[in-house]
């Protein structure tokens, strides 16, 4: 009953925190405001607070080692790109990076989320079930391909076709890298055993 309340009480805190979040950035407008009013700072507060309350306790319910680090890192300094940093008529290429790197992050983060439920569910009963670095490496490849098919129609030269192709090649590489892969119990009986002494 403790670890229910306690779970809830989590929840509901993330949760006030990001509508919190989204209010001072969407309705206030909070990177318009001067550096003295008091919702500034309180956007930079819940910027971090935000994405500390909810990835903190996921990583430590799947057992991950920096998945908490990657959420913090990459939601804040996103956040804080998307509320603080105007950019010109045209970007620069360091606008870009500012803005496509914690982008990328983001992405990763929620796809390696939804890669692990599916991997719970389709490698029920191997090892691969619980495999975190899978559902991480797929998650990379989705923000990847996200991010580049962006930058392809950033500079108006995406088509279907090469959509498609970029797509299937992220596919193909993720196919490959699952073949190549072995469970821990496979890889120990392909082990050679030592003969049994009599």
């Amino acid at each position: 009953m403790h670890g229910i309340l306690k779970a809830l009480f989590i929840i509901l805190a993330a949760l006030n925190a990001w509508l919190a979040l989204g209010y001072l950035v969407f309705a206030v407008d909070a990177g318009s405001l001067p550096a003295s009013d008091y919702r500034v700072p309180a956007t930079m507060i819940l910027l971090l607070l935000a994405p500390a309350l909810t990835f903190i306790p996921l990583a430590r319910l799947l057992n991950v080692a920096l998945y908490e680090v990657e959420g913090i890192l990459g939601w804040a300094s996103f956040g804080f790109v998307l509320t603080f940093v105007t950019p010109g008529t045209s970007l620069t290429r360091t606008e870009f990076l500012i803005f496509l790197l914690p982008l990328v992050v983001v992405i990763a983060t929620m796809a390696s989320l939804v890669s692990y439920a599916f991997g719970y569910r389709i490698y029920r009963g191997t090892a691969s079930q619980r495999d975190f670095l899978r559902a991480r490496r797929q998650g990379y490849g989705v923000g990847l391909v996200v991010v580049a098919l962006f930058l392809l129609h950033g500079i108006q030269v995406l088509s279907l076709v090469t959509g498609v192709l970029l797509v299937t090649i992220a596919v193909l590489c993720e196919v490959v890298m699952l073949s190549r892969a072995r469970p821990a119990h496979a890889r120990r009986r392909l082990q050679p055993q030592s003969p049994r002494r009599t």
